[in-house]
């Protein structure tokens, strides 16, 4: 490699990364837009809200539910990353610690988004859309709560009787709980419904 071949290598890496902040911006803005305005908000108000040309919008994202399945995927990704995180941490304390801990994440994650979140819950737009369903995120949630109930059982606090039942069980009473705040648009109640639900819930499987 020569002496201006070796100047020129950086450039790809630095307009890679110049792009990946681009696309940044444009999915917080995007959340923003549509988190205000539904799913049908505009391209061009999404591209003002991130700063960039309309042009450099669609260079990033063929159309609005491309941006949108995007949106979706990174928000999915980064909440299951989290939960990952905390299941990991939690290990070996009681499962009734474990449990809170992970719904605390999710409910944190949700009211860090909620506006956005809301619309993703109540709206008929994903249907039939090619976009990714909302029951993807639900099952992978579960397989993570199914390793934390495993653990309960194991250490017998938890009931070992229909035990194969008890994530989905939680995961539906966590998506009703979300559902209800998305509609009241009163996200402050999840702390509160957090724990009425977890108790409510450990009340007829713990031993």
């Amino acid at each position: 490699m020569n002496r201006d071949s070796a100047k020129r290598a950086p450039a790809p890496r630095l307009r890679a990364r110049l792009r990946e902040a681009t696309g940044e911006a444009i999915r917080a803005a995007a959340e923003e837009v549509l988190g205000e305005q539904g799913f049908g908000a505009r391209m061009e108000d999404i591209a003002e809200r991130a700063g960039v040309s309309v042009g450099t919008l669609y260079n990033h994202f063929e159309d609005r539910n491309a941006l949108l399945l995007e949106l979706i995927r990174v928000r999915r990704e980064a909440l299951l990353a989290q939960v990952d995180a905390v299941v990991a941490e939690v290990e070996g304390r009681p499962v009734r610690e474990q449990l809170q801990a992970v719904l605390e994440k999710v409910f944190a994650h949700f009211r860090q988004h909620a506006r956005f979140f809301a619309n993703v819950m109540q709206s008929e737009v994903l249907r039939g859309s090619g976009l990714p369903q909302r029951g993807g995120t639900l099952s992978e949630l579960t397989k993570r709560l199914e390793q934390l109930v495993q653990r309960g059982v194991a250490a017998g606090e938890l009931r070992r009787e229909d035990s194969e039942l008890y994530a989905t069980l939680l995961v539906g009473m966590a998506r009703s709980l979300l559902l209800r705040v998305a509609e009241t648009k009163r996200p402050e109640e999840l702390d509160r419904g957090a724990q009425v639900l977890l108790q409510v819930f450990l009340k007829g499987i713990e031993v």
